[in-house]
């Protein structure tokens, strides 16, 4: 059974791609905790007069807090890349998954991806730490294709979660 998802791969595609990665790192969930953690010893260091410190502290709360930010700045490289806007057909079949655009083609068999993460809103598939691809359920041909994905999904990746 080969299952076809189709989507234009625009900015707004990889930014939700890129979220929805963010989401399923434990460190990125608890992001207002951490701040608030490194936040009270920062106040107490500014207070002390212990500068150096609190710079660490204040360092520590930017780079838990500046995940979105880091996103945005890779969407200003992204215009730049020739499969910026094309409109992108995925099959995910038995062997694996196909992606054909206008200008690309590529095939992965299923030992490729390391890892998969079903949201509500879609399934992201990770072939690395830090690739993955992002298959929204808007994308797929109706409620049915979702289901078959999902399974053929959990049946070939091991590291397989719902979040």
């Amino acid at each position: 059974m080969q299952i076809t998802y189709r989507f234009q791969f625009s900015e707004d595609h990889l930014l939700t791609g890129f979220l929805r990665n963010l989401q399923q790192i434990w460190w990125v969930r608890l992001k207002w905790p951490l701040a608030l953690l490194f936040g009270v010893p920062l106040v107490v260091c500014v207070y002390e007069g212990f500068l150096a410190l609190a710079a660490v502290f204040a360092l520590g709360i930017v780079l838990v807090l500046s995940a979105p930010a880091i996103a945005r700045l890779a969407l200003h490289r992204f215009r730049q890349s020739p499969f910026y806007d094309q409109e992108i057909d995925l099959s995910l079949s038995e062997s694996g998954t196909h992606a054909r655009g206008p200008h690309s083609e590529e095939r992965h068999g299923w030992e490729a991806y390391t890892k998969a993460c079903r949201f509500k809103d879609g399934l992201l598939l990770f072939h690395g730490p830090d690739a993955f691809r992002w298959l929204p359920d808007t994308a797929a041909a109706d409620a049915a294709s979702i289901a078959a994905a999902q399974q053929l999904v959990r049946a070939h990746i091991r590291d397989y979660r719902d979040l």
